[in-house]
């Protein structure tokens, strides 16, 4: 049951960030007198389909995301195929006026980045929302999940004990209690731990980590741990408030994620240690169904942070993603005339095997991190 939930979740999380996505393209192509030909939810073959003010907008059956289909967006290959049934250049060129390729640049880059901007807004909103709700107060006892081999913990401590004090200290939040634990590399630290129903004392020599350790996610001690959770206000004081820090987080987050992008590419080709911190669709499957159990808060952040990371994929000058066909643009306006068909659509297939030979190197390593993999 819980697995079937997780697929659900998974995939109506998705689906919603994707066609969000979309619906910016949709909107701005429709705007600017775009021939939008098909707008979907899921991909091909289709379940059913209706046509209206020109648009068909169908519901398919591989529910992975969405799309957008634009008269013009692979070239001039329509224009080609009309060519090929003895049309005339009048014709053609009616036929082909609300085609995207024949739009003016800028109007071609709007319509390329709104997908971006709506899934920057949509994790403001998300993050606004989860400033707005009560926040989650992770507090002890910390209980022991799972105990890292080789670790100060091995044969200390065991899986279901309950950490209630460190050195005879009280914590008001977790945080503290790992914080204080962990500075103590070096030292014996006495922990006060409920086990069985009773009460222990269990001493630990945490540990000081390499920089392999850490990435390695390793613990100074060398255990996984659960926090008791408790209910606090909402951190925003006013809709203002919670907007402008759903802003500022967002634009940190996004900040960050092509740096670690790029360590985890350089790991996955061998270049750098591979952290192994990038998730593939498995591996956000996983995570998706770990958020579901937890509060509506981290629910919040969780989607708002995988709108970010989709906003941030897909603006990098990579082709196929948004920011790679902003860059062919950019060159056919450099240029002043198109790149041809053929060339184009290379460039575009090229970046998809590389894309894709990408997610299938991650989806491994997710598989190697699932429970028993």
């Amino acid at each position: 049951m819980d697995v079937l939930l997780t697929i659900v979740a998974f995939i109506g999380v998705l689906v919603v960030l994707v066609v969000i996505h979309e619906v910016g393209h949709f909107a701005v192509a429709k705007a600017a007198g775009i021939t939008v030909q098909e707008f979907g939810i899921g991909f091909p073959p289709r379940i059913a389909s209706t046509t209206w003010h020109g648009t068909r907008y169908s519901v398919n059956w591989i529910p992975l995301g969405g799309f957008v289909k634009m008269l013009g967006e692979d070239g001039d290959i329509e224009a080609e195929r009309m060519r090929e049934r003895g049309l005339s250049e009048t014709a053609i060129d009616k036929a082909m006026e609300g085609a995207f390729n024949r739009k003016p640049i800028l109007v071609r880059l709007a319509v390329l980045l709104a997908g971006v901007v709506m899934n920057f807004l949509l994790a403001i909103a998300l993050f606004a929302t989860a400033f707005s709700v009560s926040q989650p107060i992770r507090v002890p006892p910390l209980t022991v999940t799972e105990i890292q081999p080789d670790s100060p913990a091995e044969g200390k401590l065991e899986v279901g004990d309950r950490i209630l004090v460190a050195d005879g200290r009280q914590f008001d939040r977790s945080e503290e209690m790992i914080d204080y634990i962990s500075a103590q590399a070096g030292h014996a630290v006495t922990l006060g731990v409920e086990r069985d129903g009773r009460d222990v004392d269990v001493t630990v020599t945490p540990r000081q980590l390499t920089e392999e350790q850490r990435q390695a996610g390793m613990g100074p001690v060398g255990f996984g741990l659960r926090p008791e959770v408790e209910m606090g206000p909402p951190a925003a004081t006013s809709p203002l408030d919670a907007i402008a820090s759903g802003a500022g987080v967002t634009v940190e987050l996004a900040r960050q994620i092509p740096g670690g992008l790029a360590s985890t590419v350089a790991g996955l080709i061998g270049l750098a240690p591979n952290t192994g911190d990038a998730r593939g669709p498995i591996g956000i499957a996983q995570v998706t169904g770990e958020v579901l159990h937890q509060t509506l808060f981290d629910q919040l952040v969780f989607v708002g942070l995988l709108s970010i990371n989709l906003a941030v994929l897909n603006v990098l000058p990579f082709p196929p993603l948004d920011g790679g066909r902003v860059a062919v643009t950019l060159i056919e306006a450099v240029r002043r005339r198109r790149l041809p068909a053929e060339r184009e659509a290379l460039i575009y297939l090229t970046g998809f095997l590389v894309l894709l030979a990408l997610v299938i190197l991650i989806s491994i390593q997710d598989i190697q991190r699932l429970p028993g993999g």
